[in-house]
């Protein structure tokens, strides 16, 4: 009689288990979340991007040999315009965490600033003049790799996904012409006060300087980037199909570079002592479409 139990209890067993295995439904709420399968994303979007000052009016003191005052030197503002950017990327999400491989593209125009026309002081800083500004075409490609995190668990069901990125990269600029970023020179004396209020003049004392800037044609920077992006999504079979707005900013150092030496007292130069002009920010804002495989 109890074998013929046994018998009976390892039918039902194995009637029941396999059917359990075969009903489980990934989209139920006690399912795993790094259990699911993994899926992919495909989007292409299209947005504005707005990048920053590759440099500013950045004066330079130095004494002036035949003069004997202080001879400042200028460096023209350079600016990428702002444009519209293209941008395509695939993404491979495990639950909530997502590693992604993106390209974008951008056509715009390289921006050099006129000359001052008025020699100035820290209080009245010079004036630039609008008639001597020069222009190239110059595209912009941007590309990184990413890990993207999202804000609240993953269910198929979903239709709203927020989730932030962050990755490294680069910016490639390509310059339609070499562009060698001009100097101006100013010669003045700027008042200088001491305690009582007097007024000094600064004397020169022979020092010479070597000023060259790099000339520009296809540049290449190391980039970091980072953001906040949303799919708006409609769950299609094994899939599915929505709508994506980011915001990112992709953050690098500018690709021109101002180099300065001096001459030794015996006719040779001292170390060059380069001339950095901080980070270029490139503010893009996209929407576009992004397909799912997989659930």
């Amino acid at each position: 009689m109890r074998r013929a139990w046994l018998q009976v209890a390892a039918v039902v067993a194995l009637t029941v288990i396999p059917n359990s295995i075969t009903a489980q439904d990934w989209s139920q709420p006690w399912a795993e979340p790094l259990d699911r399968p993994p899926r992919v994303d495909l989007s292409g979007s299209a947005g504005f991007l707005l990048p920053t000052r590759w440099s500013s009016l950045v004066l330079l003191g130095s004494i002036s040999s035949a003069t004997g005052v202080l001879e400042q030197v200028l460096a023209r503002d350079l600016r990428v315009e702002p444009d519209r950017e293209y941008d395509v990327a695939v993404t491979y999400w495990r639950a909530r965490y997502g590693f992604r491989a993106q390209a974008g593209f951008s056509r715009s125009s390289l921006t050099i600033g006129g000359t001052p026309t008025i020699g100035g002081t820290p209080a009245n800083p010079p004036q630039v003049s609008t008639r001597d500004t020069m222009s190239i075409d110059i595209d912009t490609w941007l590309y990184d790799v990413r890990g993207a995190i999202g804000f609240i668990d993953y269910a198929p069901s979903r239709r709203v996904w927020p989730y932030g990125f962050f990755g490294f990269g680069a910016i490639t600029y390509n310059l339609k012409g070499t562009v060698a970023p001009p100097l101006t020179f100013i010669e003045q004396a700027p008042p200088r006060s001491d305690a009582r209020g007097s007024t000094i003049i600064v004397a020169g004392d022979g020092r010479q300087f070597l000023l060259s800037v790099d000339q520009l044609g296809i540049e290449t920077v190391f980039a970091f980037t980072f953001g906040l992006g949303t799919d708006f999504r409609i769950p299609l079979g094994p899939g599915g199909i929505g709508l994506r707005l980011e915001a990112s900013d992709r953050v690098g150092p500018s690709p021109l570079g101002l180099r300065i030496r001096e001459f030794s007292a015996i006719g040779a130069f001292t170390p060059d002592a380069g001339v950095r002009f901080g980070l270029v920010h490139h503010l893009s804002a996209t929407a576009g479409i992004v397909v799912q495989l997989g659930r």
